[in-house]
């Protein structure tokens, strides 16, 4: 072997090393805490609106005896009691509940912790995945549609040379109001007919298009400019096909991560509603890791309509 072939091999080793480690403290966590008044696999999820949902596993015959448990909702990550001696927990639960819907008012990221409230007291152990969320949780920003942009937005005098900032139009399609569905209900009753059943599509409809906020407004330029561009020219007035076309063309240069991974999400939805359900899938599962709660959404209704 050569010398970097010896240096990658003992990196892996190492890797492999860490996570056994890992492994065998949660197994040897989750036995040492059997039996101890202490909840399991706590996990907070992003819901519809302001909501946030925060589940977990009850403990099986814990002693001592719980008699309430204590959901503390934190900006940092907790890793030992100490932490929430001066924070007040937002709810306090009957030991038979195993969740929580928490309302958000803020798009900041927020941990959950849960204490056991024993007959002896607090029982103030905790551990990360087990009572203590890992990750912080937030709301999905959308566009507020309750105040209408002021006037001066659209007339700002810009120097010579410099793109005007536009809104996208059609915007009443992001804005709450169900798409126009693109086959007729003649054609969804006659497509029944000739089935001998009703159509999956009469039963649920199709999802309504979405764009992120950061493309409602056209940039200064770049390669934001260039996806606002074809938002604005195909994808907003429907032509999916030329969408699909124009968004491959723009993946295929050199562009930001983060435009790339809206482009490729505008490509999954362009083949959701050509009908291309499977390519949509595809594209919807490369940006999974970017848009986690968005990506499942439209990945489920992509994967039931297959």
């Amino acid at each position: 072997m050569t010398i970097w072939t010896e240096i990658e091999f003992h990196a892996i080793i190492i890797y492999m090393k860490k996570i056994i480690c890992s492994l065998f403290l949660i197994l040897a966590a989750a036995f040492v805490f059997a039996d101890r008044p202490l909840v399991r696999d706590i996990q907070a999820r992003a819901g519809s609106g302001t909501k946030v949902r925060i589940t977990w596993q009850l403990p099986k015959n814990p002693e001592p005896e719980i008699e309430s448990y204590l959901l503390y909702r934190t900006t940092e990550q907790i890793t030992s009691f100490s932490q929430l001696k001066n924070i007040q927990p937002i709810t306090a639960l009957t030991p038979d509940r195993a969740g929580y819907t928490d309302q958000l008012s803020d798009l900041r990221d927020y941990y959950y912790t849960i204490i056991s409230q024993t007959v002896k007291g607090p029982y103030d152990v905790v551990l990360l995945s087990f009572n203590s969320t890992v990750t912080g949780v937030h709301l999905i920003a959308k566009k507020q549609s309750e105040a209408p942009a002021e006037k001066k937005d659209y007339e700002t005098v810009y120097p010579d040379g410099t793109l005007r900032k536009t809104p996208l139009p059609f915007i009443d399609m992001i804005d709450g109001i169900d798409a126009e569905p693109l086959v007729s209900e003649q054609t969804i009753t006659q497509i029944s007919s000739l089935t001998g059943g009703s159509s999956k599509t009469s039963k649920n409809p199709l999802l309504t298009p979405y764009i992120f906020e950061e493309d409602l407004v056209s940039p200064d330029g770049g390669d934001e400019y260039l996806l606002f561009e074809i938002l604005k020219t195909s994808f907003v007035t429907k032509k999916y096909k030329e969408t699909i076309e124009k968004l491959n063309q723009l993946i295929g240069t050199n562009i930001s991560e983060e435009t790339r991974n809206r482009a490729y999400f505008y490509l999954g939805e362009s083949q959701y509603f050509s009908r291309n359900y499977e390519e949509a899938v595809r594209n919807f599962v490369k940006v999974q890791a970017a848009f986690p709660t968005l990506s499942k959404k439209w990945l489920e209704d992509s994967l039931d309509r297959i």
